[in-house]
C-alpha cells in the first residue's frame, strides 16, 4: 500500500523583494513519478533546493517519511540528486568519481565499482571509464551525472532537467531508465521543460508559475480539466492568404506558427461540421490535422493566462 514519502506544507521563499515561492503545498507518494513543471523563473529549482535543505524556506514545513522513518532531511543514502548545473568533478576519472560519490552515500566501494561499470556499459561509455569528465560532450556528461544520482539505489531521486543536453534518441532511452529505476523502488520527482517527455513518463504533475500553483494532481486529470479543446492545424502551400481565419465558426485562438503553418483552437461545444465547411473555403491549404491539446499546449495556455 502506498504511503506519503514527502509532504510539503505551504512553503514560501523570497529573495529581496521577489517572491520566488509563494505558499506551495504538495505531497509525493511512494512509487510516484512526480513531475514538477513551470517556465524559467517559476520557482522550481528554489523549491528543490529547499527540499534538500540547501537553502531554508521563509515559511512552511517539509516532512520526509522514507523507509518508514520520519525526517526533517533523509540520510544521504536515501536521496539521489541530479542538479540542473553540472555537479561532478571535471578533472577526476569518471569511474573513480562515480565510486567516490556512491561510497559517501553509503555504498560499498567494490559494489559501487561493479554497478558503475554496468551502467557505463549500458550508456556506451565503458571504454572511457578512466577518462576525465571534462573531455566528454555535454550529453555524455549528463549521462554520467544521471548515473551518479541513482547509482546507490536511493529511495527517492530528485532529477532536475534530466534530459538536458541529450539528443532525441537518448531522451527516449532515459525515459526507460527512469521508469526502470522507479519500478525497482525509487520514487522520483523530476523537473523538465520537455513536455512531450514528461507526458510519457510522469504519473502526477505540479505546475507552478511566478512561484504559485496552477495545477496539482494526476496527469490524466490535467487533460480532463484543461484538455477538452480541439486543435486543428493548417498547412499552406505557399504562405497564408488574406482570408480572415477569425471568421471560422467557433475559433477561440489563432496561433500563427510561421508563414505556412497555423494552429486553430476550438471549444468543446464547437460544431465540427460547420468548422470543416468553413475550412473548405480557405485557399492554399494542402494539409489539415486535428488533435486534442498535448501537455505542452496546456502548459503554454495556463502559463500565458496567469
Amino acid at each position: 500500500m502506498q504511503h506519503t514519502v514527502l509532504r510539503v506544507n505551504s512553503i514560501s521563499k523570497s529573495f529581496y523583494n521577489v517572491k520566488a515561492v509563494n505558499n506551495i503545498s504538495f505531497s509525493v507518494e511512494q512509487g510516484d513519478i512526480f513531475a514538477f513543471l513551470g517556465p524559467n523563473g517559476a520557482g522550481k529549482t528554489t523549491t528543490l533546493r529547499i527540499l534538500l535543505d540547501i537553502i531554508k524556506a521563509d515559511d512552511g514545513q517539509i516532512e520526509w517519511n522514507l523507509n518508514g522513518n520520519s525526517h526533517h532531511l533523509p540520510l544521504a543514502s536515501q536521496i539521489g540528486y541530479l542538479p540542473e548545473e553540472r555537479g561532478l568533478y571535471p578533472d577526476v576519472p569518471i569511474l573513480k568519481s562515480l565510486v567516490y560519490l556512491a561510497s559517501i552515500r553509503g555504498m560499498d566501494k567494490t559494489e559501487a565499482g561493479k554497478a558503475a561499470l554496468e551502467w557505463l556499459e549500458r550508456i556506451g561509455l565503458a571504454g572511457r571509464a578512466k577518462e576525465k569528465l571534462q573531455v566528454l560532450s555535454k550529453g555524455n556528461q549528463q549521462k554520467i551525472q544521471f548515473i551518479a544520482s541513482i547509482l546507490h539505489k536511493p529511495a527517492f531521486a530528485i532529477l532536475d532537467e534530466p534530459f538536458s543536453g541529450l539528443d532525441p534518441l537518448n531522451q527516449e532511452i532515459f525515459i526507460e531508465f527512469i521508469k526502470e529505476i522507479n519500478k525497482q523502488g525509487t520514487t522520483i520527482l523530476l523537473s523538465a521543460h520537455q513536455m512531450q517527455l514528461v507526458e510519457k513518463t510522469a504519473h502526477k504533475v505540479l505546475l507552478i508559475n511566478k512561484g504559485e500553483e496552477l495545477y496539482n494532481g494526476n496527469l490524466s486529470g490535467i487533460f480532463e480539466t484543461y484538455g477538452n479543446k480541439q486543435i486543428i492545424e493548417l498547412r499552406y502551400k505557399s504562405g497564408l492568404n488574406n482570408i480572415s481565419l477569425e471568421n471560422i465558426s467557433g475559433v477561440e485562438n489563432i496561433e500563427i506558427m510561421d508563414n505556412s503553418f497555423v494552429k486553430l483552437t476550438f471549444g468543446q461545444s464547437a460544431d465540427m461540421k460547420i468548422i470543416l465547411s468553413d475550412l473548405s473555403k480557405l485557399e492554399g491549404v494542402f494539409d489539415v490535422s486535428s488533435h486534442r491539446p498535448s501537455l505542452h499546449d496546456i502548459f503554454l495556455n495556463l502559463v500565458k493566462s496567469n
